[in-house]
């Protein structure tokens, strides 16, 4: 288990947001299958959607992501479930 945190705890930055988009996007879709406003919902609707179900201080902590992070995360999230665009366009 010890092996476990510590690969964890050595995780680049850019790896950890990309575990938190791949983790966040797979609760969001779970949701669109099971609340049909889920998949017509604004990004303001899908932040608070979010709230009750990914994005508790619990999974903050967890991935140790800012507060800024924390919205790209979203907004990727959301263009990909919600709007239904590609997941891996970043250009940066």
């Amino acid at each position: 288990m010890v092996g476990a945190f510590s690969a964890w705890d050595q995780m680049k930055p850019r790896t950890v947001y990309e575990k938190a988009v791949q983790d966040f996007t797979e609760t969001a879709r779970r949701l669109a299958r099971l609340d049909q406003h889920f998949q017509q919902a604004s990004f303001a609707e899908f932040k608070m959607l979010m709230a009750f179900d990914a994005f508790d201080d619990e999974a903050l902590k967890r991935y140790g992501l800012s507060k800024s992070m924390v919205e790209q995360v979203l907004l990727k999230v959301y263009q990909t479930v919600v709007l239904g665009q590609p997941r891996y366009r970043d250009h940066s």
